[in-house]
């Protein structure tokens, strides 16, 4: 009889078993009626579906596209590559357009993986904390700052996408299928995402206007962030983009760099 196994060493066995890495807990498994190796596949057939039903609740769109045989099969492989590390199974899904992209089966469907982004870029927009849009007072406070000592502070909630491929059209395709879907030469699409209300919004944005609003985001100057959309569309107009931003609850800080220092 081998000598007992230490706590970490069953906890670990027990992980591997339930994770499909192997039964060798087993002989220190009592199986209450069932062989200890039935009992544990038990254990990782729950694990298993219930990881499973995290990914097609955090991916709708791909699983619209690729359907249930596929999707299974890639949420398989998923869970061994890429265990889950946290209680809040909100979060294990995170990997999952990196994997769709190393997948032999995906090489044809390049655009699955942006489709993967856009579904996960969803969930963490539903998820984000909330903040308190700008007033009017700091709305006309800011407006007599110098953009290049100007910076904005966008909400919480607020995602970008660029993609080499239509994927707010695929995606919104996927919410009800008929017909064909989408063709693949109608060029790349960038997409805005936050929350309104209780609900994700999603708007296709220009070139520029998608540059200007990453600029933005990253903390930049709204002179630079103009300078670098003018450098995609040098008619790129700010006025009407700042205005839709406000429009939308989604600037939520205007910093005086100058004042601040």
């Amino acid at each position: 009889m081998p000598a007992a196994p230490r706590l970490h060493e069953l906890q670990q066995g027990f992980a591997d078993a339930v994770l499909g890495r192997g039964d060798a807990v087993a002989a220190w498994v009592d199986g209450a009626g069932l062989e200890p190796v039935a009992r544990l596949r038990i254990y990782r057939n729950t694990v298993a579906n219930t990881l499973t039903a995290a990914l097609r609740e955090s991916y709708p769109a791909v699983l619209a596209l690729v359907g249930d045989d596929f999707f299974d099969v890639m949420a398989e492989r998923y869970r061994l590559a890429h265990p889950s590390t946290c209680g809040n199974l909100q979060h294990f899904g995170s990997a999952l357009a990196g994997f769709i992209e190393g997948m032999p089966e995906a090489q044809t469907l390049g655009y699955l993986a942006d489709v993967a982004r856009l579904d996960w870029l969803r969930q963490l927009t539903a998820l984000s904390a909330d903040a308190e849009p700008v007033d009017a007072a700091r709305s006309a406070a800011a407006a007599v700052v110098e953009p290049e000592s100007l910076r904005i502070g966008l909400h919480p909630s607020l995602h970008l996408l660029r993609s080499a491929y239509p994927v707010l059209t695929l995606w919104q395709w996927c919410q009800a299928p008929s017909g064909a879907a989408p063709g693949m030469d109608g060029g790349g699409e960038q997409v805005l995402l936050w929350r309104d209300g209780g609900d994700v919004a999603m708007a296709l944005l220009d070139p520029a206007t998608f540059r200007c609003i990453e600029m933005l985001a990253g903390r930049h100057s709204v002179a630079s962030a103009w300078a670098a959309a003018t450098a995609v569309d040098d008619e790129f107009d700010l006025e009407p983009c700042l205005r839709d931003l406000l429009a939308q609850g989604l600037i939520v800080a205007f910093i005086d760099e100058e004042s601040s220092t």
